[in-house]
Parts: structure tokens; sequence; C-alpha cells
């Protein structure tokens, strides 16, 4: 009985350390350039596919597994939409002249998207852009609503250079000024 005891005893030490294994970091890294011969800023993101899949299924009513989606499938559009809420990109347009006059925002569309067999997936999506002035507010709250410890990382790409940020749960919105 006291080897009974002593075996209950380690395992459930193993399986309470084991599940603290389990997920002490949460990444996702982003880069978008902005291409001006096409008009468009495009995009990648990598992330968790497994953390992804779960927030979708749990609070954005995604049915089917990712691996099973297809970007022209309908359940596609629960994706394309989270990436449009938690991805937010303001830049300086100007609407009816060349002087900057108002902000625009980018809206994502999902072009495509895989998973790797290391458990990642990466998203591929744009966004038509005219003309970016000045500067670029960047929003990154991806996967931050259901895992607080969720750090992004986002590199603008921008005429040859890059600028990269880091996005925390408390520090989610920054910007910066394009370089001519």
């Amino acid at each position: 009985m006291k080897r009974f005891k002593l075996l209950l005893f380690i395992s459930t030490c193993l399986l309470v350390s084991s599940t603290s294994w389990g997920h002490q970091y949460f990444f996702a890294f982003v880069e978008i350039e902005y291409n001006e011969f096409g008009q468009k800023l495009e995009g990648t993101l990598v992330a968790t596919s497994h953390d992804l899949e779960s927030t979708l299924m749990t609070d954005y009513g995604l049915k089917t597994k990712l691996e099973k989606l297809t970007p022209s499938s309908e359940e596609a559009t629960i994706l394309e939409n989270y990436l449009n809420k938690f991805l937010l990109i303001q830049y300086g347009c100007s609407l009816d002249s060349n002087a900057v006059d108002a902000y625009c925002s980018a809206n994502w569309d999902l072009e495509s998207f895989q998973i790797f067999t290391n458990g990642s997936i990466e998203l591929y999506f744009s966004s038509p852009v005219k003309q970016i002035h000045q500067e670029i507010r960047v929003a990154c709250r991806f996967l931050m609503d259901v895992f607080p410890e969720q750090q992004n990382k986002v590199s603008i790409l921008y005429r040859g250079t890059a600028e990269t940020l880091s996005f925390t749960k408390y520090h989610y919105q920054q910007s910066f000024a394009l370089k001519p």
C-alpha cells in the first residue's frame, strides 16, 4: 500500500508539472510589406495553429479544424474576420489630393494559409492601398483576447527598410514614421 501511495504521489507530481510545461510562452510573428507596384500591403503571420484553432472554435464559431479548411471555404471568413479584428494598420492617406488628409485602415483579404508539421500556421493576406504617407499606426492583439501572455512582433518593410515593433497585452498599439 505504501508503494501505491508513493507511485500515486509521484504520478500526480509529474502530471501537474507536465501541464505547467505545456504553454509558458505564446508568440505570433507578422511581416507586412508595402508593394508600391501592386499598390497593396502584403503580409504573413505565423502563430501556433492549435492556439488559433482553439480560440476560433471556442469564441468565434469555427466548426471545422483549420487543417480541413481551404482559403475559399465559407468558414475561412471566420479566420479573415479574426485577422481584421486583431491586426489593425492605419496609415496616412490622401482622399482627394496628394496631401495627407485622413487615416485609412487596411482591410485584410485572406489569400491563403498553410499549416506546418511543427504546429505553426502561416497566414498570407493583403489589402489594397494606393499610397502611404507619414506614419503607420499598428494595433496587434492577435490571440491576446484568450492568451494574456501572448507576445507579438510586427515587422513593417517599406522601400528597403524594416521596422520591427513588439506588442503585449498592455502595449498593443504603436506607431512610427515612414522614411521617404
